[in-house]
């Protein structure tokens, strides 16, 4: 939505399959009166009606983690990528990979197991990355992972932003400059961290 608010010349199509959320996006781009260049579309992305080679730029910010099928769901994005063209892509990380599960369906998409939980989300570890998503792509022809200086942080402050009415949210930017920093590789975390990739298509 930014990039079409600052940028007349470009078109954007936007996939998510929480109805809920996707009012609320389509109330922002009206706001913003961008909709004759910003299309919303409520599909799951392996269920994108885009043909093969239709996007320049494609960002998958914060979503990939969620998804159970998380390499069926690059191959989908990888193809709708042009040649020349890119896929940005953002996931959390830590040293050693795991999934989380919840005992509720956050968005009303995905089915609980027998025992009533329900995929959440997982931390990708440098191996997991390899056969998850480079397998499709390709090494990142760039990557920047950000994370937090001690384990535990990011769980703390979660924690209190969910228990705390007040929280000062105005304080964010400098509490992540001051507990969380840059790491060469995702084996050095000690905690929870994000990556951030650039895929360059061939």
């Amino acid at each position: 939505m930014m990039l079409a608010l600052h940028r007349p010349g470009i078109n954007v199509d936007l996939l998510n399959p929480d109805i809920k959320d996707l009012t609320f996006t389509a109330d922002l781009v009206n706001a913003c009166s961008i909709g004759e260049r910003c299309r919303l579309h409520g599909h799951l992305v392996t269920e994108a009606p885009f043909s093969p080679g239709t996007f320049d730029v494609i960002t998958s910010i914060s979503v990939i983690e969620h998804i159970p099928e998380d390499t069926v769901a690059l191959q989908t994005m990888w193809k709708m990528v042009k040649p020349g063209g890119r896929l940005l892509l953002t996931a959390p990380c830590a040293a050693e990979a795991s999934e989380q599960y919840v005992d509720r369906s956050e968005y009303g998409i995905l089915e609980p197991d027998g025992d009533g939980y329900t995929f959440w989300q997982r931390f990708y570890d440098e191996e997991m990355l390899r056969n998850r998503v480079f397998s499709v792509t390709g090494p990142p022809s760039r990557k920047a992972i950000y994370g937090e200086k001690a384990a535990g942080t990011f769980q703390r402050n979660a924690a209190r932003k969910r228990s705390d009415p007040y929280y000062p949210y105005w304080r964010e930017a400098y509490m992540m400059g001051r507990e969380y920093r840059y790491f060469e590789s995702i084996g050095e975390l000690p905690g929870e961290g994000v990556i951030a990739m650039e895929f360059e298509k061939h």
